[in-house]
């Protein structure tokens, strides 16, 4: 059997008494208001119709077909019968073309199948001229190309001894500047002050003047080079141009030379190949003469043939003009006719339109009035949403004070008390049952108090 305890210690958590009144009363009325009962919205939800728009839909619904329309529809079916001729017999447009066929003219005059020709055929000329092969042409040569002065040219021609000179100016600097150093810090140790504010800021300055006078030594020191060696450059330049010049103006006087030669040459060919041309042209001359006599012989026959063709054929064009007036009298008769039914059409047509503009207007009409009525709804169904969205502000209110409220609290900083019993007496077995259960209940309240 265990020993029966000795002492007992009871641990009791709760919250602080100026912060526990507030957390009681918000748990009770978080719980009222839980049990609050569902409250429906009693009021009216969607507005009605207005009156215009009922009247305006009920418009529309009656609305039928225009009477000018069906006018117009009896007037297009009368407008559509056959045409009829000049004597008021219905014909279609067939009929008008069979009236009329062109007679079979067969002119009087065909012209010779080979055509008129000439018997003249030219002859074969002298060869022609055909120039020598001259001297080769002058071709100019290729001087090599002088690029921009870059910096790979400028480091070629730049002496090495402008450096050295700039090297040793920036060492003396140096020099002169690590004695000004030891002068600052053996002044700022006579005045106690080494290491200070004051010695920094000499030694920066002292340090900013060597930098300056470095840069400028060296900046004047490439300057110098750069400048020297783009004038051996130029120098350099200059002197292989001029090469280049005497070398072509050497080749250019050899080419002069052997054109001379060629162009003496040539003039002799061409005096022998005019006199040739010359010849042939005077019996070409002849010839031609001789066969224009002919051409005009030819040309009188065939003359006279035409002219007996034309007389036929201005017979044959009278009995056409004849039979194609006959044709027209009853075409006449037949345009008269569509053109009164076209002025049938045109009327069906206005009516039609008329018909058709005024059921638009009416439309039109109905449609203004029902989008009156439905701004006028709008404006009703406005009221009854504010109304609604009036009630359900009212439902929250009480459940965004508690959230407020809630949230608050959250704020506030409240840490958990904790009290410590410890009883020395044995207790009985009931005592023991008893403590564990206040134990239990104590941490329970704690916890829900701390949630």
């Amino acid at each position: 059997m265990a020993e029966a305890p000795t002492s007992s210690t009871v641990y009791q958590t709760s919250l602080p008494e100026y912060a526990e009144p507030y957390f009681t009363r918000l748990l009770q009325r978080a719980e009222t208001e839980s049990l609050q009962d569902y409250q429906p919205y009693t009021g009216k939800r969607l507005a009605d119709f207005t009156t215009a728009e009922k009247e305006a839909m009920e418009s529309l619904t009656k609305l039928g077909k225009p009477t000018e329309i069906s006018a117009a529809s009896a007037l297009a079916a009368t407008a559509g019968t056959l045409p009829k001729d000049a004597l008021g017999k219905e014909i279609t447009s067939l009929g008008i073309a069979q009236q009329y066929a062109p007679g079979q003219f067969t002119a009087g005059y065909t012209a010779p199948s080979g055509g008129i020709t000439s018997s003249y055929t030219a002859g074969t000329g002298p060869a022609a001229y055909s120039a020598g092969e001259g001297p080769a042409a002058y071709q100019a040569g290729t001087l090599g190309a002088v690029g921009p002065f870059t910096a790979d040219i400028a480091s070629r021609y730049m002496t090495p001894y402008q450096e050295a000179v700039t090297s040793a100016a920036v060492r003396e600097i140096e020099k002169g500047a690590e004695r000004s150093r030891t002068g600052i810090s053996q002044a700022a140790a006579q005045a106690g002050g080494r290491g200070g504010y004051r010695e920094a800021l000499e030694r920066s300055e002292l340090q900013r003047n060597v930098l300056e006078n470095v840069g400028d030594v060296t900046a004047k020191g490439r300057a110098a080079a750069y400048e020297s060696a783009m004038q051996q450059y130029e120098r350099d330049r200059q002197a292989q141009m001029a090469g280049f010049q005497t070398q072509e103006q050497a080749r250019q006087a050899a080419a002069a030379s052997g054109l001379a030669g060629y162009q003496a040459r040539e003039q002799a060919r061409q005096a022998a190949a005019a006199s040739g041309l010359a010849g042939f042209q005077a019996q070409e001359a002849a010839r031609q003469q001789q066969a224009q006599f002919g051409l005009a012989a030819q040309q009188a026959t065939e003359a006279q043939r035409l002219a007996s063709s034309e007389l036929a054929a201005r017979q044959e064009a009278a009995r056409e003009q004849a039979r194609q007036q006959a044709t027209q009298f009853s075409l006449a008769g037949m345009q008269q006719d569509t053109s009164a039914r076209a002025q049938q059409l045109a009327a069906a047509q206005t009516l039609s339109n008329i018909g058709q503009t005024t059921q638009a207007m009416d439309i039109e009409r109905l449609m203004q009035k029902e989008a009156a009525g439905q701004r006028a709804r709008s404006m009703n169904q406005a009221s009854l949403d504010i109304g609604y969205e009036d009630f359900l502000r009212e439902q929250g209110f009480t459940k965004d004070q508690l959230g407020f409220y809630s949230n608050i609290l959250r704020g506030v900083p409240v840490s958990p008390q904790q009290t410590v019993s410890t009883f020395q007496a044995q207790p009985s077995l009931f005592q023991s049952v008893l403590g564990a259960g206040l134990s239990g209940l104590g941490l329970y309240n704690a916890l829900k108090k701390g949630g």
